[in-house]
């Protein structure tokens, strides 16, 4: 399903960070928010999941999602993967798996949600009993995905994923985002320090500077720009 958002303002108390932010994906992209920190790259995704009041209009599919609570959005198919994971370290890897189920009933088609998880993190299945604070940094990561696709969701939201984890453990985690995108056609709209990274594996990317989108276009135009990626990404084409 399509995700459009149209002038989308939002921040916290009377401080605002984001002032009129547009963008549309389109289902089954894989989109890329960058910039440097505090440009409000991760309140935009809250703002999405209905984590922060936002005014403007947040649309999936057709169907209006500004105003309604993080609640009726998970419902409505969003999936939020937020900076640090959000695991629950004393429940295990399987109690955790099964809360990102919640909004959905039908036992059997669950059960078979929990081995589709294991094709994308098998090494999941070996530790479904054990308190998810025992993992490792990329195996909590890869929980905190998991337990999102147990909602079966139209749109993924992933902040900043690779945060603390090796560069080996980062590009396959990359892999497996990229391999549910092709395989589930889900949207996902990817928050990622890591630019050449995010821009790999993405359709389209924006760029946001003190809460405005300063640059749009393909990944790979941005990513071959090497002028654009001095100067807001950081890093040498």
């Amino acid at each position: 399903m399509t995700l459009l958002v149209e002038d989308l303002v939002a921040g916290y108390g009377d401080a605002r960070v984001l002032h009129g932010v547009s963008l549309s994906v389109g289902e089954g992209e894989i989109c890329a928010i960058l910039g440097p920190n505090g440009a409000g790259k991760t309140t935009l995704l809250r703002a999405l999941s209905g984590m922060v009041r936002a005014r403007g209009r947040v649309a999936l599919g057709g169907t209006a999602l500004t105003g309604r609570s993080p609640d009726a959005i998970a419902r409505h198919g969003v999936a939020h993967v937020p900076e640090g994971r959000g695991t629950f370290m004393s429940l295990t890897v399987e109690e955790n798996l099964r809360l990102g189920a919640f909004v959905r009933r039908g036992r059997a088609a669950i059960e078979a949600d929990l081995d589709r998880i294991h094709t994308y993190f098998p090494a999941l299945k070996t530790r479904l009993k054990q308190a998810a604070g025992s993992l490792s940094g990329g195996e909590q990561q890869m929980l905190a995905i998991g337990r999102a696709l147990m909602l079966r969701p139209r749109l993924l939201l992933l902040d900043e994923p690779s945060l603390g984890l090796a560069p080996l453990v980062t590009r396959e985690l990359f892999r497996i985002v990229q391999a549910i995108n092709a395989e589930e056609r889900t949207t996902v709209v990817v928050v990622e320090q890591n630019a050449h990274l995010a821009l790999g594996i993405a359709q389209q990317a924006h760029v946001l500077e003190t809460g405005r989108i300063v640059l749009s276009g393909t990944a790979e135009r941005i990513r071959a720009d090497e002028q654009v990626a001095q100067s807001y990404l950081g890093y040498r084409v």
